[in-house]
């Protein structure tokens, strides 16, 4: 058995280490980038009119299936979507970019395998637009989540641990843009000075305004399991409205959505400059 494991490791690693791979995960980073610019794009257009409109990654999606030759790109973009995902459970599980076993290694591991899951089930509700145009509901998604989470066993005590997890990203948002430690992830040897100070700048905003947004999303889903009432959760537009009715909500929105569009540009300048399995500068 262990030597079965061992195989499927070795076998996982060289698949990951492929220039095939590589090139897929690099795209991968391209299409999250372009998910979170059209997110912040959303979010600012409900910061200057007032009004609400779905903005989350997968309403990104459905504007992308009615472009001309929109199940082409979008078929593109699946392949991009489902090779980032594999690359946040490899990150999780082999820890290529040396974040360690320590408690914080640990979390911010366990935050990698979040993101695989994600992006996982962004590349199910891509293919469904691709195979049968289906949109799914209108729905806030979260608290779908939430009510499924409070129907299985135990699970009041699961929701309210799910949101006290979101907020703990919340946090870890804050932490990742005080200490930028994605400068690590980077081939800084390949980038002029220019582009480092730029693409700092980048990501500690865009950790930022992710550290409010997931913080926010958590504190609500933990009130959805206290209130046993999955209505009290909010996915990304109920963030956005909620910051929206704030004193002072308009410009704040808009602080938020530019950071979470500087997270998208981060991700498109990462396509280029992360350190993958397969780069000789990788560890």
């Amino acid at each position: 058995m262990a030597f079965q494991v061992q195989r499927a490791n070795q076998g996982a690693r060289r698949a990951a280490a492929s220039p095939i791979y590589e090139f897929a995960a690099r795209a991968g980073y391209v299409a999250r980038g372009i998910l979170y610019g059209y997110m912040g794009y959303a979010a600012l257009q409900i910061a200057q009119t007032g009004g609400s409109r779905r903005a989350d990654q997968k309403a990104s999606l459905i504007v992308v299936a009615g472009l001309p030759l929109g199940k082409f790109i979008l078929i593109a973009g699946l392949v991009a979507i489902l090779a980032y995902s594999t690359w946040g459970f490899f990150r999780a599980i082999y820890d290529p970019l040396h974040r360690g076993k320590d408690p914080q290694g640990i979390v911010t591991r366990l935050g990698f395998a979040w993101s695989g899951l994600s992006y996982l089930i962004l590349a199910f509700f891509a293919f469904g637009l691709v195979t049968h145009g289906n949109t799914g509901s209108q729905a806030d998604g979260m608290q779908q989540l939430a009510a499924k989470l409070m129907s299985a066993p135990a699970g009041i005590l699961l929701t309210e641990i799910a949101g006290l997890i979101g907020i703990a990203a919340g946090v870890g948002g804050f932490v990742e843009a005080y200490r930028a430690p994605f400068k690590k992830d980077q081939k800084r040897h390949e980038m002029s000075e220019r582009e480092k100070k730029v693409t700092d700048f980048l990501g500690r905003a865009g950790f930022v305004a992710r550290g409010i947004v997931f913080g926010l999303m958590g504190w609500f889903i933990f009130l959805a399991g206290r209130q046993h009432n999955p209505g009290k959760a909010s996915g990304f537009t109920g963030i956005f409205t909620f910051i929206l009715v704030q004193p002072f909500g308009r410009l704040l929105l808009a602080l938020v959505a530019l950071g979470i569009i500087a997270l998208g540009l981060h991700s498109v300048v990462l396509a280029r400059y992360i350190r993958l399995p397969g780069d000789s500068s990788a560890a």
